[in-house]
């Protein structure tokens, strides 16, 4: 894996008519499953496959906050931008952006944290990563550390009192 300052761009599709809703524009869960195959794809580029899942553990999101900026119609080209904003032994908080076609400004964007977890007999559990992906992630959130955060990350839900 190279790491860079640049963001991973690992993830891009075409929007299918399904993921349209009836006001003709990608429904809201459908932005998220986007993101989630972008989350994914990052998780591969960090090393993440079926032999590290099965011997070593996996990744749950346990938050994340989208922001819905721009409609996006079917047949659109979408990809995303990703950027490790920052990872531990046992964390990974990722940020994407999602781009339409050949417009410069973000459709939307995802704030998620991610955590590795280890499933035994008792169930899942949060443990550290393990090389190549623990690794990895570290060296690409100390690369991604150059780049400004965006003033909404870390932000939540804006209260109407």
């Amino acid at each position: 894996m190279a790491v860079s300052p640049e963001p991973l761009r690992v993830w891009s599709t075409v929007v299918p008519a399904e993921w349209i809703d009836y006001n003709g524009h990608l429904t809201e869960g459908y932005y998220g499953v986007a993101f989630g195959q972008a989350s994914d794809e990052v998780l591969v580029n960090l090393g993440f496959g079926p032999g590290y899942l099965e011997e070593h553990g996996s990744f749950y999101t346990v938050e994340s906050r989208i922001r819905y900026l721009r409609e996006v119609k079917e047949g659109m080209a979408i990809r995303a931008d990703s950027w490790v904003l920052g990872a531990d032994a046992k964390r990974i908080h990722l940020h994407h952006e999602l781009f339409a076609g050949d417009n410069p400004d973000p459709v939307a964007t995802q704030e998620s944290m991610m955590l590795h977890v280890t499933r035994g007999p008792e169930g899942p559990r949060v443990a550290p990563m393990v090389e190549p992906v623990l690794g990895n992630a570290l060296a690409q959130a100390a690369h991604h550390a150059a780049v400004p955060l965006p003033d909404h990350v870390g932000r939540g839900v804006r209260t109407l009192r």
